[in-house]
């Protein structure tokens, strides 16, 4: 079984930032305000991460590059970035002066009605002031004395709301420009997140086609002008990334997790892994256990 490595990662350094009044924590509920990450160990470059809850992210300063799904996205102050469970999280870099304030929320049949999968959006003056206060709010509310699950709950639902009400051209676009996406620009955002969500079922370029409607010669011809990658790379990609969050976070064996990503037994996965990384997946767990 996977953790959220993530909020392991938050939750093993709490005593200091509630301390300081940059973190609240309650089972599991957590809510991050004005954080900065500047002096703090947290999130190894390139490492992927696993992140198994929804996240609701207000960049409020500087700027930073991380991986969403294998898509690189830079962010700037007043980007809102709203993402589901099964995401895999890298980070390329951040400014010195990178700040943001998050919570979390739990993927249920409600909150799945306004949000399923990521979306990056940078606010107007007018919705920034609606997110601001929804996000002020919650902070009042958790410094009282009991736990206000019920008025959480009903500020998430309503943000996530509010989100899926900003138009579309205001939505998933290059955060530091607010442009539309070009009918390529989206086609490889859609493959992108195909294929981070069906690649350990689906390993073939006729399913993505058929998903996006296009020809399968084109499909490939696309991405690789796109990305400089074939789309089998792309799905060997997903792959590793996956291995290696099961290798780092789980106490499975590798029998077990070659299983579970659909390969036909260890030897399989481990030719696999060798070939792409150059080490074996024991030597990486080991790796990962000791370093």
């Amino acid at each position: 079984m996977l953790i959220d490595t993530i909020s392991l990662a938050l939750f093993s350094h709490t005593d200091e930032w509630q301390a300081n009044g940059q973190m609240y924590l309650h089972e599991g509920f957590f809510m991050l305000r004005n954080f900065t990450l500047h002096d703090k160990q947290f999130l190894i470059p390139t490492q992927p991460y696993l992140v198994q809850e929804g996240r609701v992210v207000l960049v409020t300063g500087g700027e930073a590059c991380y991986s969403f799904n294998l898509v690189e996205r830079r962010f700037v102050a007043g980007d809102l970035v709203v993402f589901g469970s099964d995401t895999l999280v890298e980070k390329r870099f951040h400014s010195a002066d990178f700040q943001f304030t998050a919570f979390n929320f739990h993927i249920t049949n409600d909150t799945l009605r306004f949000f399923s999968s990521y979306r990056c959006i940078h606010l107007t003056d007018e919705s920034r002031s609606v997110v601001d206060g929804h996000m002020n709010l919650m902070w009042q509310l958790l410094q009282q004395p009991v736990f206000p699950r019920e008025n959480i709950r009903l500020l998430t639902r309503s943000l996530l709301q509010y989100v899926c009400t900003i138009k579309v051209d205001e939505a998933d676009g290059a955060a530091s420009n607010d442009q539309p996406l070009s009918r390529h620009d989206g086609m490889m955002r859609r493959f992108a997140d195909l294929v981070s969500r069906h690649a350990v079922e689906e390993r073939s370029v006729a399913f993505y086609a058929g998903e996006l409607c296009v020809a399968p010669h084109y499909l490939s011809t696309l991405i690789k002008q796109l990305s400089g990658r074939t789309v089998k790379q792309w799905v060997n990609q997903v792959l590793i990334k996956e291995i290696k969050v099961w290798l780092a976070y789980s106490d499975e064996s590798i029998n077990e997790i070659s299983y579970r990503l659909n390969f036909p037994c260890a030897v399989s996965l481990t030719k696999f892994f060798k070939r792409e990384t150059g080490s074996t997946p024991s030597e990486y767990r080991l790796h990962k256990l000791t370093g």
